[in-house]
C-alpha cells in the first residue's frame, strides 16, 4: 500500500478514511487515523471525532502557524468539504483549552468597543465567536463559561467597563460551576468503579478510594494489596501506632494525620477507618 502522497492526494485520502495512516512526500502534513497534523502533533488541523451520543463531527482549527500550514490547512479543509465541521482552536485539545481561545478572542474584540464609534462593527464579531462557541456545546453538551457568556453578551463600552470591573467575580463563579460539575462527574464514575463497571478511576478530586475484590482491596489507582495486609494497616491506624516512614509493600507512608498519603495516593483518615471496620 502506497504511504507518501502529494498534499492533494493525503488530504482527500483522509477524508475518505480508506487507511489508517499515510504522509505526504517530505513528511510536513500526515495523519494517524481521524486526526491530520502538519509539521507534527503540535499542530492537528482536524480531528473526526464523536460526542458520546452516536453522532461525529470534524473538529477544524481556526489557529494558523505559518504560511505553508495555512496551505495545509486549506487543501484539508477542500478535501473534507462534505464533512459537518465544527471550527475551533484546537481539534485535539480540551473543551477549557477551546473555550479559553474563545475567551481571548472575545476580550480582545470587546476592547475596541471602548473607542468605537462604530460598536455594532465589534458586537458582530462576538456574535461570530458566540455562534462558534455555542455550536461546539451544544455538540458536546457542555455550558459555556460564565465568563466567556458575560464578554460575548457585551454592547457597547459602559457594558465593557462593567464588566472589566466583574471579571473576577465570572471568574470565581465559573470555577466554583466547574468544580461543581466534576463533583458530578466523579460521583458517577466512583459509583461505576464501585460496582466493577470500570478498572481504575481517571478522575481524582483530591482523594483516593478503595474496593474489595476476593481476597485483595484494590484502589482507584488499580494497585491491589492483599486482604491481610490491608487489615493490618486498619488495625495501625486505629491504634494510633501508623508512622511517616513505615512501608506498604512497595509504597513509603509519607504523611499521617486527617490525611494519610501513601506513595502517590491519599486517603482521608476517616474513610480508611470506616473501610477498614467494614473489611474486620
Amino acid at each position: 500500500m502506497k504511504m507518501k502522497y502529494n498534499n492533494s492526494e493525503l488530504a482527500h485520502i483522509y477524508a475518505t478514511q480508506s487507511q489508517e495512516s499515510a504522509q505526504n512526500i517530505n513528511g510536513s502534513l500526515y495523519f494517524d487515523n481521524h486526526t491530520i497534523y502538519s509539521y507534527g502533533f503540535h499542530f492537528p488541523i482536524a480531528n473526526i471525532v464523536p460526542n458520546g451520543r452516536g453522532e461525529e463531527i470534524m473538529l477544524f482549527t481556526t489557529n494558523t502557524y505559518s504560511n505553508t500550514t495555512a496551505k495545509h490547512i486549506s487543501i484539508v479543509r477542500q478535501a473534507t468539504s462534505h464533512y459537518k465541521k465544527l471550527d475551533c482552536f484546537n481539534p485535539c485539545g480540551s473543551h477549557d483549552e477551546n473555550f479559553k481561545a474563545w475567551l481571548n478572542d472575545a476580550n480582545s474584540v470587546a476592547a475596541k468597543l471602548v473607542k468605537a464609534k462604530k460598536p455594532l462593527k465589534y458586537v458582530s464579531a462576538l456574535n461570530n465567536v458566540r455562534n462558534a462557541a455555542t455550536k461546539y456545546a451544544e455538540f458536546f453538551a457542555v455550558e459555556i463559561p460564565l465568563n466567556l457568556s458575560a464578554v460575548l453578551d457585551l454592547k457597547d463600552k459602559s457594558e465593557f467597563l462593567e464588566y472589566q470591573s466583574k471579571v473576577a467575580e465570572y471568574e470565581k463563579a465559573e470555577t466554583a460551576r466547574k468544580l461543581k460539575e466534576q463533583e458530578k462527574a466523579f460521583k458517577v464514575e466512583l459509583k461505576k468503579w464501585q460496582d466493577g463497571e470500570t478498572s481504575r478511576l481517571y478522575i481524582n478530586l483530591g482523594f483516593d478510594y478503595l474496593r474489595l475484590r476476593e481476597n485483595r482491596v484494590e484502589t482507584t489507582q488499580a494497585v491491589q494489596i492483599p486482604l491481610e495486609i490491608a487489615k493490618r494497616l486498619y488495625i495501625s491506624i486505629k491504634e494510633g501506632t501508623i508512622k511517616e516512614g513505615d512501608k506498604l509493600l512497595n509504597y513509603t507512608i509519607d504523611k499521617v494525620g486527617a490525611q494519610i498519603k501513601i506513595g502517590c495516593h491519599t486517603f482521608a483518615k476517616s474513610y480508611l477507618l470506616k473501610f477498614g471496620a467494614q473489611l474486620n
